[in-house]
């Protein structure tokens, strides 16, 4: 009689030795551990709370789906949103998800129910999602009610919506308006493909924030300038160290034509002139135009490719810059890193055509400047250069070296040093705290100089980046 047991598959023992299989390696070990980690932290939570994340998860799936299928936004910042936004605070962003340091801290709050966690964020996190999961709202944001065309079609009202729990919103809500009306209006006229690079990277409402104070300062300095009578005459706006051109490009909407004449993106990652962009380079479409589609900017765009750590590309940008238009110039350099912010206030002093320097430090200089120097002169002050270094760099997105927050003190230190290196009296320049970095970090200094008296005539070559013989 034929047996009515079902017979073994054959791929029974596969699966289990794959079961059972260990890591061959050290760091595949350590990801399988971060893997139990994980699970082990989704595990414990409460009912509500896996609820909410899976709730919260689906909405940014449909939503990216619906991006996607239209060609808007790429896969990158769909997966980037899922996991560092969540676009809802109750989950604690990324590091809650992926177990990490601050992590753990929330994970005891709610194990604690709020009480006696060592972090505060523990207990506010739990009454934020306490909140959010009573909320009948939770899981829809500024799309409730719309189709996925409408939500496609509507990634202004996205961007705009970001900007609302920023800082520009609070303090500079005259900006925050007119950026929104310069975005309805890109959105109409850009060409699709054009649309989707500027947008797509998601970092465009993070620029605008950071870049307010700057752009207050630039408007209120073009206010107080007349027109002049001779049209080469007006003001000439370089942003160093520009990147994608975001700054420039909201300058030259909201800026008065009549006093300046042109916006100069000045970076390295620029291509060659009339080359096209290559993989690793800025496409410049949104500048130049594609295809028989022209930008209509109202002040002209122009961008160099300048590196301006080189002697020999900043010989270029004093001969072809400062030294060939007349009228004003305003520097503005917005998160210079390291030594970059020297050869920033460096081009300042140097020009007495540059009537204003708006300067932003970012990182500070590396620990190798120390085997080669023991000072940096600039502008009559000497900076002393152990006490602005730092052993530690960033690799990515990520730091590698001691903690940021021990390395506050020295920033301050870089600051003040820097100020002091910008060579006008005192009433001609100040510094700002702007907080701009409202999760930790403690990049918020702004430095502003207006000279009073500044020549409209080209510099002269100043020698200082003469080839030396």
């Amino acid at each position: 009689r034929p047996s009515t047991d079902p017979e073994p598959s054959s791929s029974a023992p596969a699966a289990a030795a794959q079961q059972t299989r260990k890591p061959s390696t050290p760091g595949a070990l350590k990801r399988m551990e971060k893997r139990e980690q994980r699970r082990a932290v989704t595990a414990s939570l409460p009912e509500s709370w896996r609820l909410l994340e899976e709730r919260q998860r689906a909405v940014i799936r449909r939503v990216a789906e619906c991006e996607r299928a239209a060609g808007y936004v790429g896969t990158n910042r769909a997966k980037k949103t899922a996991w560092d936004n969540a676009r809802y605070q109750g989950l604690g962003g990324k590091n809650y998800l992926k177990g990490g340091k601050r992590g753990k801290a929330w994970q005891n709050g709610i194990e604690n129910g709020g009480e006696g966690a060592k972090d505060e964020d523990g207990g506010a996190m739990v009454e934020r999602g306490n909140d959010a999961v009573n909320d009948e709202g939770v899981g829809v944001g500024w799309y409730a009610g719309k189709t996925d065309e409408e939500i496609v079609a509507d990634t202004v009202s996205w961007l705009a919506q970001e900007m609302r729990a920023m800082m520009i919103y609070r303090d500079y809500r005259e900006i925050y308006e007119r950026a929104v009306t310069i975005l309805e209006k890109w959105r109409r006229s850009f060409p699709k493909s054009v649309w989707i690079r500027v947008v797509k990277s998601g970092r465009i409402a993070k620029e605008l924030n950071e870049c307010a104070p700057v752009i207050k300062h630039a408007l209120d300095r073009v206010d107080k300038m007349p027109v002049p009578a001779d049209p080469d005459e007006r003001a000439t706006v370089i942003d160093l160290c520009s990147g994608f051109g975001y700054l420039g490009m909201f300058l030259s909407e909201m800026l008065d034509p009549r006093k300046v004449k042109m916006i100069a993106l000045v970076d390295k990652q620029w291509p060659m002139f009339n080359a096209a962009p290559k993989s690793h380079q800025i496409n410049w479409d949104h500048v130049y135009g594609i295809d028989g589609w022209d930008p209509e900017w109202p002040i002209k765009l122009q961008t160099r490719k300048d590196d301006i750590k080189q002697a020999g590309q900043l010989r270029q940008i004093e001969k072809h810059v400062f030294g060939k238009h007349r009228g004003p110039f305003i520097i503005l350099a917005v998160h210079l890193c390291g030594t970059l912010s020297v050869k920033a206030v460096e081009m300042f002093n140097l020009h007495e055509n540059a009537s204003d320097l708006v300067l932003k430090p970012c990182c500070l200089p590396g620990w190798n400047h120390t085997y080669t120097h023991d000072t940096w002169e600039l502008g009559g002050h000497c900076i002393p250069v152990k006490d602005v270094c730092a052993k530690g760099k960033w690799k990515g997105n990520r730091w590698i070296g001691p903690p940021r927050s021990h390395l506050r003190h020295k920033f301050a230190t870089w600051c003040d040093n820097l100020h002091k290196g910008i060579d006008v009296a005192e009433s001609e320049k100040r510094t700002e705290q702007i907080i701009i970095q409202e999760e930790g970090g403690h990049q918020n200094t702004f430095m502003f100089a207006e000279r009073e008296r500044y020549s409209v005539a080209p510099g002269a070559p100043s020698g200082v980046y003469a080839a030396k013989s």
